[in-house]
């Protein structure tokens, strides 16, 4: 009878045992399943830091924006301000030449003034050479734009070797703007690049002056970057087709439209369908019929942080703002021929040939390696020598 009852106050200890196991394992693992997920985690801490940004740019409430005449539509701005109304954008607007010396004025006299840089990436190139940016990494936040899965090639592109300083948001398709009088010549007779050296236009070329980053520095790049084209198509083109060199869009476009030139080289196609509207007989070939890979331009599409910022959390919001679906959704409407570099917006807006065609290869001529002008500048200025001043 003993030996029974010392036999079950071991069952019974054994059971209490079992017990307390399988009750420490349920415990296990409602821990396990009710603790926050790493995605969930991170997301929250995002959060908090674009909240408590958020926060602080409403404090700050405004913030001071420098940018490229041209790709900046006020509009951009006016809806950023719908979107964050205590936050008042002020703009600086010009070229390069007019932007450049200002700010650097401004930092020789010790005056901070500016927080954020949109503007050409041969002109951002030059400002982060000279250490004027901050970094964008922990400036980015928003998973959106994070994301690379929602830009082209899976990938952000920047100007800077360390791509981390001056981000590129648009992606158009380009080539180096040949334009047309339509009386003159029949588009059918360009099926490569190469066909403007052709010995019967010698002479009947007008050429804005590549050489100066504001008329034609992007073309001139992917000329003399191309591996199709390089730098015997260059010294081609400026030694021995007679070019009539100009620096102002609308007199080159007068001259095509009169007659007086068949092509011009260098004239964007911007302003070739300005000219067309007003009945000039002129037309541009589309780059992608032509034989070459297509450039992919950046054209005055790159943003950057400017350091020492007097608004940095307004900067902070506008950034992300401006690189988010929203913000490119509002670049790319606002001007209707510019590709946005994000894949996950609607294009039916960005006319046919300035589109991007998802699989063909395209030559983005911003890229850090291709960004020096100063080879190609020298081209022309051993082939022209004096003679070869603008007009």
């Amino acid at each position: 009878m003993i030996c029974c009852r010392r036999e079950r106050r071991r069952m019974g200890g054994s059971v209490k045992r079992s017990s307390r196991a399988i009750a420490i394992l349920f415990a296990i693992q409602a821990l396990l399943f009710f603790a926050p997920h790493g995605g969930a985690a991170e997301k929250a801490a995002w959060q908090l830091d674009w909240e408590k940004t958020v926060r602080a740019a409403k404090q700050e409430g405004e913030i001071q924006i420098y940018a490229a005449i041209g790709p900046y539509d006020p509009g951009i701005f006016s809806e950023f301000q719908k979107d964050f109304p205590e936050i008042k954008p002020t703009v600086i607007h010009g070229n390069s030449n007019r932007i450049s010396p200002r700010l650097m004025a401004e930092r020789r006299a010790g005056k901070y003034l500016a927080d954020v840089y949109l503007g050409g990436p041969n002109s951002l190139y030059s400002f982060y050479r000279n250490k004027l940016f901050d970094p964008l990494s922990g400036v980015l936040v928003l998973p959106e734009v994070l994301d690379t899965s929602l830009w082209w090639e899976g990938k952000h592109l920047y100007v800077d070797p360390e791509r981390n300083f001056v981000f590129i948001n648009e992606g158009s398709v380009a080539g180096f703007a040949i334009t047309y009088n339509t009386q003159l010549v029949k588009s059918g007779e360009f099926k490569s690049n190469w066909d403007v050296l052709q010995p019967k236009w010698k002479g009947k070329i007008v050429s804005l002056d590549a050489r100066d980053p504001g008329f034609g520095g992007s073309e001139l790049r992917f000329l003399y970057y191309h591996p199709e084209l390089g730098p015997e198509f260059v010294r081609r083109l400026f030694g021995e087709m007679d070019l009539t060199l100009s620096r102002e869009h609308k007199q080159a476009m007068d001259w095509l439209g009169l007659g007086k030139y068949a092509l011009c080289v260098f004239c964007r196609d911007g302003f070739a369908t300005d000219a067309k509207a007003q009945g000039l007989p002129v037309d541009y070939i589309p780059p992608a019929s032509l034989k070459e890979m297509p450039r992919l331009r950046g054209s005055s599409s790159a943003i950057a942080l400017i350091n020492r910022a007097p608004h940095p959390n307004a900067a902070k919001v506008f950034i992300n703002w401006y690189l988010s679906k929203r913000g490119q959704m509002v670049y790319q409407e606002a001007h209707g021929d510019r590709d946005s570099l994000r894949i996950d917006i609607a294009k039916d807006k960005v006319p046919t040939m300035l589109r991007r065609v998802a699989g063909r290869k395209y030559f983005f001529v911003d890229n850090p390696e291709y960004i020096d002008l100063k080879p190609a500048v020298k081209i022309i200025d051993d082939v022209l020598g004096a003679k070869g001043r603008a007009q």
